[in-house]
């Protein structure tokens, strides 16, 4: 086997370096993916929040998602130590009455929630992430780009037109 790298892309710039190690901060995702246009499963794609979580299920060319993961960090888990969690359902909460929000991550390990809103009040809910959208997920087929020395993503949404998804609660 190889070099094993870590491809971060720079939104600012539109390019995609490549890397050896790099270091995360907060709650993460990890998406398990497989290429439509190679069917190569060598890969998996990390994104840093729930709505860069639903962006990607949504917007992601040519990839396959077969299993999510979340990345929770000790200050979440209370247990001292990174854990890497199925992931269940991600919902998100606004207040009726209050400019309040939360949002609550289950997952095959615990239910984890973030945010000030008291959930006994009342409140909307959107589902941002669930097992069932993940099973109903289709990618989208793009006509295959040229073969590139450079070092490509199997979902180069930096390539894409900005997305029509916007997040309902800020």
């Amino acid at each position: 086997m190889g070099w094993q790298l870590i491809y971060i892309l720079d939104p600012a710039e539109r390019k995609v370096f490549t890397r050896t190690h790099c270091e995360l901060e907060g709650v993460g995702f990890l998406i398990t993916i497989t290429s439509a246009q190679t069917e190569m499963s060598d890969r998996a794609a990390m994104v840093s929040c729930a709505y860069e979580l639903q962006y990607y299920m949504n917007a992601a060319p040519d990839v396959v998602i077969s299993h999510v993961q979340m990345l929770c960090p000790p200050a979440l888990t209370r247990s001292g130590r990174w854990s890497l969690e199925d992931l269940d359902q991600i919902i998100c909460f606004q207040g009726i009455a209050t400019q309040e929000s939360a949002v609550v991550y289950r997952t095959s390990r615990g239910v984890y929630k973030m945010g000030e809103l008291d959930l006994r009040k009342k409140k909307t809910s959107q589902v941002w992430f669930s097992k069932k959208r993940l099973e109903n997920h289709r990618p989208r087929i793009s006509v295959p780009a040229p073969k590139s020395a450079s070092h490509q993503m199997y979902a180069p949404l930096y390539l894409r037109r900005k997305s029509t998804i916007r997040p309902k609660f800020a």
